[in-house]
């Protein structure tokens, strides 16, 4: 791991300020890796270029979170690309497990979980995160270029089958999963599996003509199935409760966060070994 990463924190006079001012880092987001194994035609990769070199060993992850546990840290994320493309994987999670007081988190396009589901567990896994917007195949196809459904489906049976806490997230497309037939198909699903929901608004990152052509107002579209949710510019996630199953809506959030009035201070590793503000 480069040096530099640490300057900040090896800084005596930061250290003092780190005291007077209360700086908090209580987030961070790792991108284990750039590649991903599908290919979305609304993905924007979280800003990380696809071909970027990945770097990072599982001891540099470690150190950078022992590091950041000193400002506070309290939650991980790992993500990718396809976080469950990295090989060290197994190794990286029991060593995080180690780690007091820190809540892990993964976001996954499920592909990979039947394959991987030995080195998983849901004693340090506190959330797993599975990309899935439509439960048709067809329509899977033409979102992520690949026929890869049932892998997803199988997958997410055997987490539920291991006890993981779940959350399907779904962006919302007009014409793919916008109907109220297709809302109500993912909801029923998830209520019958008890996993949580989130719907998300498409990202206006993604390509001008992709994005003029498939985006859903989310409050208008979710209404169709019943999920009248309040526009309220005061708040950028709110939610039902649908028996054990937690349905939530997330809006685009820009650097000020609406419901805090105050930027975002998670931090977000790179595969290449730069960590910086989560926004930019």
């Amino acid at each position: 791991m480069k040096q530099y990463l640490f300057e900040l924190f090896e800084n005596k006079e930061y250290d003092s300020n780190f005291e007077r001012f209360k700086f908090k880092i209580p987030s961070l987001r790792v991108s284990l890796l750039g590649r991903c194994n599908e290919n979305c035609f609304y993905c924007h990769n979280e800003g990380v270029p696809k071909k970027i070199s990945s770097t990072i060993q599982t001891g540099d992850i470690i150190n950078v979170i022992y590091s950041l546990k000193n400002f506070g840290l309290k939650k991980i994320k790992f993500t990718g690309g396809e976080p469950l493309l990295y090989k060290d994987l197994k190794n990286l999670l029991y060593k995080v497990k180690h780690i007091n007081d820190l809540k892990l988190y993964i976001t996954t396009n499920g592909t990979l979980i039947r394959k991987r589901i030995k080195d998983l567990s849901p004693n340090i896994i506190d959330k797993i995160s599975v990309s899935l917007d439509t439960l048709d195949p067809k329509f899977y196809k033409y979102i992520t270029g690949k026929d890869y459904l049932y892998e997803v489906l199988s997958g997410l049976k055997m987490l539920k089958d291991y006890g993981y806490n779940v959350e399907i997230d779904a962006i919302l497309l007009k014409k793919i999963n916008s109907a109220k037939s297709s809302l109500n198909e993912l909801i029923d699903y998830c209520v019958n599996n008890d996993f949580d929901l989130q719907f998300i608004e498409l990202s206006d990152e993604t390509d001008y003509a992709l994005y003029s052509k498939f985006y859903a107002d989310p409050y208008l579209t979710l209404k169709k199935a019943g999920l009248d949710f309040l526009n309220d510019d005061t708040n950028d996630r709110q939610f039902f409760k649908i028996k054990n199953s937690k349905i939530t809506l997330c809006t685009k959030v820009k650097d000020v966060c609406k419901s805090t009035g105050d930027r975002c201070s998670g931090m977000r590793l790179l595969p290449n070994g730069i960590l910086k503000n989560f926004y930019y």
